[in-house]
């Protein structure tokens, strides 16, 4: 009891120590906890007052640091036996040593002495952290703000050693300092002061940021960084203050520094060094090829910088974007070179761009195996990174970055380039010959026929050669498309190829003119020269022969293109097949677009072989076009090898008429300009004929009458004109001229170039004789039937035979020349009786002459014949006849034509009109058409009226308008149809008065005869 009360007195005590008097407690008690029991009070209450104590007086400790450093210090060591002998204690009470009625008080006694030990421990470090964050501050700040540490921290570790002092020693440290601080900002934010200390801490990381940065881009921009110890300093202070990415940002950026200007090094002066030596197109991809060596040097040698700097596990990421950082910014000035490095400074060419591409391909190559090997080296897979740009995909993208704008607008610039090259290749037609110099009279009028041919069949020749050079740059666009774009770009390319075509023809038929001005073959000489009423001799058979060369030229020209068609369809099905891996099937074009969606994800391993990379590239572009051209580009992959080999004579050389189904634009092109050429070589032999039937409407003989002095004399048959026999030798002689060029070897290139002749030259002869005539389709096509074809398939004989290609021609040329003859006996002006007998005679040679080249079922010549042949009511009586079958087209085509002859011989039995009735009738026409025009200029008024009505305002305004208009609609109509008729009645009065001329003379003349 006595030392209990010497206990207790001890603690009332103002020097009262905690841990003696526990100590003591506890050892003259040997482990008796419940002797303790009454001084546990006492003890709390002197723990509280200690607790107060501290917590008022916190402020003023955390300004006396060493002090307290001190004092806390030793309270820790006094601290530490008591924790022990607490310890002791708990493992008592759960031992179960005391006695179960005071334990639970007990407890609670304890545990309120370990909450003051745990107190008194957070009040210890409270002040440490206090303590520590002041000498931090201080030492960051220091190192910051003087230049000379910062220096020396950058200078490697040999120099470092050199200069080594205690305040070098905090700079070095600025990481682990600054570390220290962040973890004493943590310890005291719940203190007073924390805002002022977070204020502090963003002051010093900006101002950390700051001071390295610069010295950061500083070292990196040297072109060998040596040891990398000073930037792994700048790595730990940076990522001490949360900005360890400006390390890496300002690696990837500064370090392509020497890449750069080696890239802008390359100027005009060096292109004209290389072209000096003879490379010209291949100047600029022989220096790009070295540039992407120095490029993959500086990654080789920059993986073993940034493995050092940041590591295994960031080395790829790294290259990565070095590799971005390195080639992107070069794009704008790369695809300006690419247009800009050629020989002529500004021009295009595809050829420059894939020899630049193939060394873009090998560079690819390189990175390829360049980044397997770190693959293999660090157990990473570039295919399970998320990050496209982080990935082969992105790899690819960043290396042919370049040449994606060609691939999206590859068919302008293949179409431009091919344009240029194709019109490069046309021949000039040259119509200075020898004709000058064989203009004398000791030359033959054949040798200058074959003079003047020359021309022409230098042409014809020069079209040949061109030919075969037109499409092996055709050929080689396509597999500049494929090396390019792996297939891709196919329908672009076939599209390309079809605007360089028509470019390519239409620069050929612009030499038709000047061709036809020199061979005198143009149709307005043929309109000028029907006016003189003479003649003309046979055509100029030496230019028949050169335009049938020249014919011959296009039917090679054709086949040539339809024998490329069949072997690059053959190849472009391999190439897709294998690049891209298609299979026959039926799916659409949007579920193949779906599924190469799907497998998009691109391995290292699949782009070793120089020819899947291309696809990967060409595949990546792709899916960054628009749906429509996918959607095209699958469409075009889907016919090409799923229908292909399913459509009959897809691949069939042998038909008569070869066709191409790949390059049908282009088919189309050259069969425009064939059509051209076709209609040259008919109008060659045509238009002779058809200025001797221009004769026909004038020949006198259509209006004689029979002599009245012979009185009842016999007649005699007639005989054909001089017209008609010229027009059958013309048709006649053309037969021995189409043989031996038939018999050549030229046959089959000839009459692949006559497909359609006789509907492309015939059609306008017999459309102005439908036009004269008023004839209906179905009309008009019966007559263009008589010299049809037999409805033989191309296909059932695919070999021509001479008399073929002789029997088309012919019947071309018979069938313009049916058309023209009738046109012409439709223009006679009237037909007296003889004139008729005559007229019947002519067509009736005529028929012999259109049976002897194939017109056999001619019914219309034999059909106005025979009516010919008859008095002029049974010449009615027949057309009536023949208008009454109004269901048949054929008997509708003759029932007009022979109304048009009928009205001849009407107009022949009628008295000649005098000079009253000329008037009288041209005044009764004037009167009509006064009254017509009135009659529409009160319909429209009617019709304004009507409008009125239904617009409720301005109605009197309106009414006012088209009042004063009306008149005015009338008069303009009257005078425009006066005018119109005015010409034809002063020819009316001028045949008039010749005609009764003519007769006064002609009875005069005859007069002392009778």
């Amino acid at each position: 009891m006595e030392d209990d009360a010497v206990l207790l007195e001890s603690a009332a005590s103002a020097s009262f120590d905690a841990f003696a008097w526990v100590e003591e407690a506890l050892a003259s008690r040997s482990g008796d906890a419940s002797a303790l029991a009454p001084l546990v009070p006492q003890l709390a209450l002197r723990s509280q007052t200690l607790a107060q104590t501290l917590h008022a007086s916190l402020q003023h400790v955390s300004l006396s640091g060493p002090a307290l450093q001190t004092r806390l210090q030793g309270l820790q060591q006094a601290a530490a036996p008591l924790s022990r002998r607490l310890d002791a204690v708990q493992e008592a009470c759960t031992s179960g040593s005391v006695s179960t009625a005071s334990s639970g008080q007990d407890l609670r006694y304890l545990v309120t002495l370990h909450e003051a030990k745990r107190r008194l421990q957070s009040c210890s470090q409270a002040l440490v952290e206090a303590a520590r964050w002041g000498r931090n501050v201080r030492a960051c700040f220091a190192a910051v703000e003087d230049p000379t540490l910062l220096s020396h921290a950058l200078k490697g570790d040999g120099a470092k050693l050199k200069a080594h002092t205690a305040d070098t020693d905090t700079a070095d440290n600025l990481a682990d300092r600054v570390r220290e601080m962040q973890a004493s900002l943590d310890v005291l934010k719940d203190l007073p002061g924390a805002w002022d200390r977070k204020q502090t801490m963003e002051r010093l990381c900006a101002q950390i940021e700051a001071a390295v940065q610069p010295r950061l881009a500083t070292k990196l921009r040297e072109d060998d960084l040596g040891d990398v110890a000073p930037l792994r300093w700048c790595l730990d202070v940076l990522g001490s203050v949360d900005s360890a990415h400006l390390v890496r940002d300002e690696f990837c950026r500064a370090r392509p520094a020497h890449v750069h200007r080696v890239w802008y090094a390359y100027s005009d002066e060096m292109q004209s060094e290389m072209d000096e030596k003879g490379e010209k197109e291949e100047s600029f991809a022989n220096w790009l090829d070295s540039f992407y060596g120095d490029v993959l040097r500086m990654l080789q040698r920059e993986s073993r910088n940034a493995q050092e700097l940041f590591g295994a596990d960031m080395l790829i990421n790294v290259l990565l974007d070095l590799l971005h950082n390195t080639l992107e910014p070069l794009t704008k000035s790369f695809r300006y070179r690419l247009v800009h490095s050629g020989p002529s400074g500004t021009d295009f060419r595809l050829g420059r761009l894939l020899l630049c591409f193939h060394a873009t391909r090998a560079c690819a190559g390189q990175l390829v195996q360049f980044f397997r090997t770190l693959e293999s080296d660090l157990g990473v897979n570039l295919a399970d990174n998320d990050d496209k740009a982080a990935s082969a995909e992105g790899i690819l993208r960043v290396v042919f970055e370049p040449y994606r704008l060609y691939f999206t607008e590859y068919a302008r610039f293949t179409s431009e380039a091919l344009t240029d090259a194709l019109l490069r290749l046309v021949p000039a037609f040259n119509a200075k010959s020898n004709s000058k110099e064989l203009s004398g009279d000791e030359y033959e009028e054949e040798d200058r026929d074959a003079a003047d041919a020359a021309p022409l069949e230098d042409f014809s020749q020069r079209l040949e050669e061109a030919s075969e050079a037109a499409w092996m740059l055709v050929d080689e666009s396509l597999q500049q498309c494929y090396e390019f774009s792996g297939g891709a770009a196919f329908p672009e390319a076939v599209e390309a190829i079809g605007t360089a075509v028509q470019q390519f023809t239409l620069a050929l038929s612009a030499t038709i003119p000047v061709i036809r001005r020199h061979c005198k073959a143009e149709p307005a000489v043929q309109e000028e020269g029907t006016t003189s009423g003479s003649l003309v001799a046979s055509p100029d058979w030496s230019q028949f022969h050169a335009s049938l060369a020249l014919l011959k030229a296009c039917g090679t020209l054709e086949s040539q293109l339809c024998a490329l068609d069949g072997r690059v369809r053959v190849r472009m099905r391999e190439q897709l097949a294998q690049f891209f891996g298609e299979t026959s099937g039926s799916s659409s074009p949007r579920s193949r677009r779906k599924k190469s969606h799907d497998g998009s994800s691109i391995a290292l391993a699949d782009l070793v072989d120089p020819t899947k990379l291309v696809a990967a590239v060409s595949k990546t572009w792709l899916h960054d076009e628009d749906p429509v051209r996918q959607s095209q580009f699958h469409q075009f992959e889907m016919e090409l090898l799923d229908h292909s080999a399913g459509s009959p004579g897809f691949d069939n050389p042998s038909s008569r008429y070869p066709t191409a189904t790949l390059l049908d634009e282009a088919q189309r092109a050259v069969r425009s300009w064939t059509k051209e050429v076709q209609l040259f070589t008919y109008d060659s032999v045509f238009l002779p004929i058809a200025r001797v039937l221009e004769t026909l409407p004038a020949n006198k003989n259509w209006r004689k009458v029979p002599d009245a002095a012979l009185g009842d004399l016999p007649t005699f048959s007639m005989l054909p004109q001089d017209y008609i026999t010229m027009v059958a030798d013309l048709l006649l002689s053309l037969l021995p001229q189409l043989e031996p060029f038939a018999e050549s070897c030229s046959l089959e290139s000839a009459f692949v170039a006559s497909r359609g002749a006789q509907e492309v030259c015939v059609q306008s002869e017999w459309a102005r004789l439908g036009q004269l005539l008023q004839l209906e389709p179905p009309e008009l096509a019966t007559c263009q039937r008589i010299f049809g074809s037999d409805g033989k398939s191309a296909a059932a004989e695919p070999a021509p035979t001479a008399t073929e290609f002789v029997d088309l021609w012919t019947a071309a040329v018979a069938s313009g020349t049916l058309a023209a003859f009738l046109r012409t006996v439709c223009s006679i002006s009237m037909l007296s009786d003889m004139g008729a007998q005559q007229l019947a005679a002519d067509l009736g040679y005529f028929h012999n002459v259109l049976s002897a080249v194939g017109g056999e079922g001619n019914f219309i010549v034999d059909d106005v014949r025979r009516a010919l042949e008859t008095d002029l009511p049974a010449h009615i009586q027949h057309v009536n006849e023949l208008r009454a079958d109004r269901y048949s087209p054929e008997n509708q085509a003759l029932a007009k034509i022979n109304d048009c002859v009928a009205a001849m011989r009407q107009r022949a039995l009628e008295p000649p009109p005098t000079m009253a009735s000329i008037y009288f009738n041209y005044n009764e026409l004037l009167r009509l058409s006064a009254e017509q025009a009135v009659n529409e200029g009160l319909e429209q008024q009617d019709i304004a009226s009507e409008k009125k009505k239904k617009q409720k305002t301005r109605a009197k305004a309106k009414e006012n308008q088209d009042e004063d208009g009306a008149p005015f609609r009338i008069q303009t109509d009257t005078e425009a149809t006066l005018a119109a008729l005015q010409p034809r009645m002063n020819r009316l009065a001028y045949l008039q008065t010749a005609t009764a001329t003519n007769l006064d003379a002609l009875a005069r003349s005859l007069g002392p005869k009778l």
